[in-house]
């Protein structure tokens, strides 16, 4: 009889510590287990090669408004999905929003819509993308503008963030730096020798340099658009010889674009 007493107590002791072990014990994202796990029916959401890092930290961290002790779900608040607050001032809550402004903004990031290019809990690709580079660009980039005839190479090895931020930047079209300087690091011979014109001028065609004036030029043949290398060369693909941005068999078919005969 003691033994059977033993075991009886044993058996409600390991009962309490497991009813125990469910009520306070944290699960694998960090939740309370007190309340649903939400991973129990959405484990897909954090089983991915690239998982958000606030996935780790618990469904109610960017989602406070979801009573889930009840199916179908209640939204206790006025934001989408029981968000904490709308995109994008929800990811400026880990996320610098100091490093989201700047005199050149991608649109999607002017819109608040993060989620436009990134998922909000895993993806298959870097950074959290829906999609890899450039495959996602060509999703609001018409894709025939970036594989004519001539394709310039970082485009056809599908580097856009060679040149362009994805988020914002303080020149024009996105790029990492001036454009000109940016053609330089891979077309650094050009400003060695007088450019284009060499049996005409020792200086060379002037090439987008703002030289000693505190204004760079303005595209003649593109009025508002700065003058650089992209006034007479497509910067991704073109049709034409050396991908020059006009119809030009020749060298010269491409000057009547900005020097009126």
């Amino acid at each position: 009889m003691p033994f059977a007493k033993n075991r009886v107590f044993f058996l409600v002791c390991l009962t309490a510590l497991i009813i125990a072990a469910g009520i306070f014990q944290l699960d694998s994202q960090g939740v309370s287990a007190a309340g649903p796990d939400c991973l129990s029916c959405h484990e897909e959401l954090s089983k991915g090669k690239v998982v958000h890092a606030a996935v780790q930290m618990g469904c109610p961290t960017c989602h406070p408004g979801i009573d889930a002790s009840d199916i179908p779900h209640k939204k206790t608040n006025k934001f989408p999905k029981g968000l904490s607050a709308e995109q994008p001032d929800l990811c400026f809550g880990c996320h610098d929003k100091a490093k989201f402004a700047g005199k050149s903004i991608h649109a999607p990031v002017g819109i608040g819509s993060c989620t436009g290019c990134h998922s909000p809990h895993k993806s298959a690709h870097e950074k959290l993308l829906l999609k890899k580079v450039p495959d996602l660009c060509y999703d609001c980039h018409e894709k025939k503008e970036f594989t004519k005839k001539n394709i310039h190479m970082p485009v056809a090895g599908g580097i856009c963030l060679g040149c362009h931020k994805p988020h914002v930047a303080e020149e024009m079209a996105l790029l990492k730096q001036d454009a000109v300087g940016l053609c330089f690091e891979c077309h650094p011979q050009v400003r060695k020798t007088p450019h284009a014109v060499s049996g005409f001028s020792t200086a060379g065609h002037p090439i987008g340099l703002p030289l000693k004036k505190k204004k760079s030029a303005t595209d003649p043949a593109r009025p508002g658009k700065k003058f650089y290398c992209g006034s007479c060369h497509n910067p991704h693909s073109s049709d034409w010889i050396k991908l020059f941005r006009y119809k030009a068999n020749t060298d010269f078919e491409i000057c009547d674009n900005c020097h009126k005969m």
